[in-house]
């Protein structure tokens, strides 16, 4: 038996018409009547039963198309990832994150991917905006996600947008403005600030100043840091306030967010490749997360 009158029978079941899965499969209504039969009379049972007006499945036509779905799913895995060694498949995919962001929607993609590619090597690493743009630009990664100003001056890197962030400033509970639901941007003017680094974010150092500056102020900088997770810990110990995405908080003990508003900050967050990597999975893995999203 070949798969083409796999696909025909699958075909005529999906339909429910053996004269519209001949339309579809561009043959005749006589020969997928005779491939059906042909078929029936090579496993020695039918597969429907042609007593009513339409053409039903009996039993044994129910369990065999069932495993006739998954003999073509099979045979079509198998196709894919032998072109994909075919055209250059490397046996790995390497994903640079920035953090808390991607925990939010980069697992169910992972595992979705590695249930289509078992036997990919999946290399993961936690890097600073600085650092991820460097491996993105050398080809030591295939994909990376972080801020767009980050990458988005280099000709060679190709952006996928994911989403705009929505930001926010974070104070301590004690803090005088613990209570307060929206702020605008130069109110920050008067406040002790805590910012990332330049060291972990050249472009996004550069944005800050620059967005403070047309919000009408000078910022007072108390402290830089070089991680998510120290800006945090200095926020809640009161020693300052922060600007930050409101994807990226999650339950924090001594946090009051607040809405930012009539402020030039903002913020894209995407996905990123070098437009002169080849390997295969790098576009597989793209339009999956895409697809999930």
């Amino acid at each position: 038996m070949d798969f083409r009158k796999l696909e025909y029978f699958i075909a005529a079941v999906e339909h429910g018409s053996f004269t519209k899965a001949a339309q579809e499969c561009f043959v005749s209504q006589t020969a997928m009547s005779q491939q059906i039969a042909a078929m029936e009379q090579e496993l020695d049972f039918l597969l429907f039963d042609r007593s009513g007006y339409r053409p039903s499945l009996t039993l044994a036509g129910k369990a065999f198309y069932e495993s006739s779905k998954q003999i073509i799913a099979d045979y079509q895995q198998a196709v894919k990832k032998a072109k994909l060694l075919n055209n250059g498949f490397s046996g790995s995919l390497r994903i640079g994150i920035s953090g808390p962001v991607e925990k939010r929607f980069l697992p169910e993609v992972l595992s979705k991917f590695v249930a289509c590619h078992p036997e990919v090597n999946l290399e993961l690493c936690e890097l600073s905006f600085r650092e991820l743009s460097e491996k993105i630009r050398n080809s030591e990664i295939d994909i990376m996600f972080g801020l767009a100003n980050e990458i988005e001056i280099y000709p060679q890197i190709e952006i996928t947008t994911l989403f705009t962030s929505t930001l926010c400033v974070i104070v301590s509970t004690s803090h005088p403005w613990h209570d307060r639901a929206e702020i605008y941007g130069n109110e920050l003017k008067s406040e002790e600030l805590i910012i990332f680094s330049k060291t972990y974010g050249p472009k996004y150092h550069e944005s800050f100043f620059k967005s403070c500056e047309l919000d009408g102020f000078k910022p007072n900088i108390l402290k830089e840091v070089d991680n998510f997770d120290e800006l945090i810990l200095l926020v809640s110990a009161n020693k300052g306030v922060a600007i930050i995405s409101e994807e990226v908080l999650t339950e924090a003990s001594g946090i009051h967010q607040i809405k930012l508003t009539e402020t030039h900050h903002h913020s894209e967050f995407c996905m990123a490749r070098n437009k002169n990597e080849k390997n295969p999975l790098i576009n597989e893995f793209m339009d999956l997360l895409i697809k999930t999203d």
